[in-house]
This record gives structure tokens, C-alpha cells and sequence, in this order.
């Protein structure tokens, strides 16, 4: 009775088909540079050869205790010809990120395939790929727990009114979008808190959400806040830096929420000004001060700004240019994943946010959307175009 039940049990399961030669599985590794760090990403490709008529097929990528993986869009299957003979290609890309340090190995991947013989009849075998070594490395020194590796990171946000001019008792609404390619949502950092004594702050909670291109996965992570001053007293939300790990690059980087001054606009038109008895400065600092100060209140009449506004403006004004300088090196570098990230960046005041801006969709297609032709972007007359839609609402056209 135990034998019988046995070759049941053998007759119901699939067959092994690494006898066969007509039945191959791989997992190929893209080719690096660099040895992979601890949760970098590491793409590969499933590739299956099989010069047999297939009716059904199942992939069966198994839970791994040393890696997470994430399936990268749809599989493709194709008709090559290999060795002068017509042969079925499957192909399934696959992005993987290492737990730990150390010699790891990814387990066998078995597909499972109906095959149907010449005469009309089926089975079903089970072909399996050759466990894959890699050698990862663990994070820099330093790095401490937010360690986030990735091949690009790009950070812009929009405030749903004008933060240093709130009508009294107004709130509002800061939203960041934080947007990573090589990521899942998990590796995500957590949104800041954004508490201050002199502030009531309301934090829904994040949004996320998750896409897959032949590059890797592109995670975006929306954090919004609800603010309103408790005083009339005007501040300033201090800058938030959100370190990052460049695996293009290999070297650390940041991107930053910028200090954001907020108050009620009662209190600026109240305030009284005033000149000190002794300023304490010479003659020339005094000069260049009374220049801003007749520069800050031609503006101000101008544009019907307050003096802390125009000034804000100034100083953005002299970061873009200099923004806008390195933006160029990066076009004529052609470092397109650079190129996108800031002028994203530079252009996120002219749109929603969870849009690319107009000017910048070209990259996107190049980055995220899959095409394979390196330097497809005209990044030069890409930056033209930013620098243009700048300038002119830098003056007020």
C-alpha cells in the first residue's frame, strides 16, 4: 500500500528537467562596476531557452532569507534563432537587494512547464537555474541607520498658499514628494516631523506608491503637514537634510527640504522699523547695506511684498543662478539622471508635483520609461528651455 501511494505521489508531481537539453533556465546578473552594498539594488535577468511546444508555464521564485526581490514589469517571451535552430526565449528581469554582508548566494528559480509532445500528449516538468553567488559588501562607516542607496533621488515640494503672508488664523499645507529609482517603499526614510513650540503641525499619514521599469523600481513618497502659527510672531521652519547613498557615483549625498520662514502677514505690516543710534559698522558695510535696504523696498513696492519676502526672493533668486550653472555641466556632460533631478527641482514652483514638469518629460522617457538608447535627451537644448522658463519668471514676465 506504501509503494502504491508513493508512485502516486511521484506521478502527480512535476519531472525534473535538468536531463533534458532542450529545457535551459539561467539567472544572469547585469554587469557592475563596483561590488554591491548591503540593500544596493542588483538587477538580473531569468532567461529561459526551451526548443519544446509550450502549453503552460508558472515561475516559482521562493522567499530568500538573504535577499528581498521585486519583479520589474511584465514577462517576454520570443521566438530567437539559437544555434540555427528556432527556439522559445523567456525573459523576466528582477531587481534584488541584499540583507547582509558577505558571500551570498540566490536559490535556485524553478519554472514549471506543461509540455506538449508531438503525439498530443502533456506533462509537466520542472526546470530549475544554478544557485548564483555574489559578493556584497556592508555600508560605509558612518552611515548609520539611514542608509538609503539608490541611483537617484530627487526631492520637490509645493505649499498650498504663501507661507510668510498667512491671514490671520490660516493653515497651510506643505506636501513633499520624495521620489527614488532603486528603492521599494520600505526602504524609504520616515517623514520629518516638522514640531515647533511655536507651531500647531497636523500629519496625515504618508502616500506611496510603487512603479517598476527595466531600470529598477521607481518608489514615490508624498508627506504632507497642516501648519498654523500659535503667534502673530513670524519664524522659520529650519531645513531638513535627507542623506542618501549614490550607487552611480558611489559617494554619499543629500537632498534637503529648505528652511521656509511662516507667519501671519498682520504682524509684518504692523512692525515697526527703525535706524540704531550707532550701528556698530563702518562706513562701507553701511553703504552696501543702504543699497539692499533702497533694492529691497523698490522690490517690495514693486511686486506689494514685504521686505522679509523680497529678500527670501533675492536669495533664491542668486541660488538658482548658480543652480542653473550646474545644471548646464550636467547637460553638456550628459549626465541625464543628474540633469532631471535638478531641474525637477529648479521647475517644481511651475506645476504639481506628482507631474514631471513639461521640460523635463523628454528625460523622463530616457530614465524611466524604458528606452534603451543612451543620450536619446537633448539635454542642451533641454537647459535652454529651463533656464528660459526661469529667468522670465524671475522678471516677472
Amino acid at each position: 500500500m506504501v509503494r502504491l501511494l508513493t508512485i502516486l505521489l511521484l506521478l502527480a508531481s512535476p519531472l525534473a528537467a535538468q536531463d533534458r537539453d532542450t529545457l535551459n533556465l539561467e539567472l544572469v546578473l547585469d554587469e557592475r562596476d563596483a561590488t554591491p552594498l548591503v540593500g544596493e539594488m542588483v538587477l538580473g535577468t531569468i532567461r529561459g531557452i526551451y526548443r519544446e511546444t509550450i502549453a503552460n508555464e508558472d515561475l516559482k521564485l521562493r522567499d530568500m532569507t538573504d535577499f528581498d526581490w521585486a519583479r520589474l514589469g511584465q514577462d517576454d517571451w520570443s521566438k530567437q534563432r539559437i544555434d540555427g535552430r528556432t527556439t522559445l526565449v523567456f525573459e523576466r528581469r528582477i531587481a534584488f537587494f541584499p540583507k547582509r554582508s558577505g558571500t551570498l548566494e540566490i536559490l535556485p528559480i524553478a519554472h514549471e512547464l506543461e509540455i506538449q509532445g508531438a503525439s498530443g500528449q502533456r506533462e509537466i516538468v520542472l526546470v530549475r537555474s544554478a544557485p548564483v553567488r555574489i559578493e556584497v559588501h556592508e555600508k560605509p562607516a558612518g552611515a548609520g541607520d539611514a542608509w538609503l542607496p539608490v541611483r537617484a533621488l530627487e526631492i520637490s515640494e509645493t505649499w498650498s498658499a504663501d507661507a510668510a503672508r498667512l491671514e490671520d488664523g490660516q493653515s497651510v499645507t506643505r506636501r513633499v514628494v520624495l521620489r527614488a529609482l532603486g528603492a521599494t517603499p520600505e526602504m524609504m526614510p520616515e517623514q520629518p516631523p516638522l514640531r515647533e513650540p511655536w507651531l500647531i503641525t497636523f500629519t496625515p499619514p504618508a502616500e506611496r506608491d510603487f512603479q517598476v521599469t527595466t531600470h529598477g523600481p521607481v518608489t514615490t513618497l508624498v508627506w504632507s503637514w497642516s501648519l498654523r502659527p500659535i503667534t502673530g510672531e513670524p519664524g522659520v521652519i529650519p531645513e531638513v537634510s535627507i542623506p542618501y547613498f549614490d550607487t552611480e557615483e558611489r559617494m554619499p549625498r543629500t537632498v534637503t527640504m529648505p528652511a521656509v520662514p511662516i507667519g501671519y502677514a498682520s504682524f509684518e505690516d504692523n512692525a515697526a522699523s527703525g535706524w540704531r543710534n550707532n550701528p556698530g559698522i563702518g562706513w562701507g558695510h553701511l553703504g552696501i547695506l543702504t543699497g539692499v535696504a533702497l533694492l529691497v523696498v523698490a522690490l517690495a513696492m514693486r511686486g506689494r511684498l514685504g521686505p522679509a519676502s523680497v529678500l527670501l526672493q533675492l536669495r533664491m533668486q542668486v541660488h538658482q543662478r548658480k543652480e542653473l550653472k550646474r545644471l548646464k555641466r550636467y547637460a553638456e556632460n550628459g549626465d541625464a539622471a543628474r540633469f532631471r533631478m535638478l531641474a525637477q527641482r529648479l521647475l517644481q514652483p511651475f506645476g504639481p508635483t506628482q507631474e514631471p514638469h513639461q521640460s523635463v518629460r523628454q528625460v523622463d522617457k530616457e530614465l524611466f520609461g524604458g528606452d534603451q538608447r543612451a543620450g536619446t535627451a537633448d539635454l542642451r537644448s533641454i537647459f535652454r528651455d529651463v533656464r528660459h522658463t526661469i529667468l522670465s519668471r524671475n522678471n516677472g514676465s
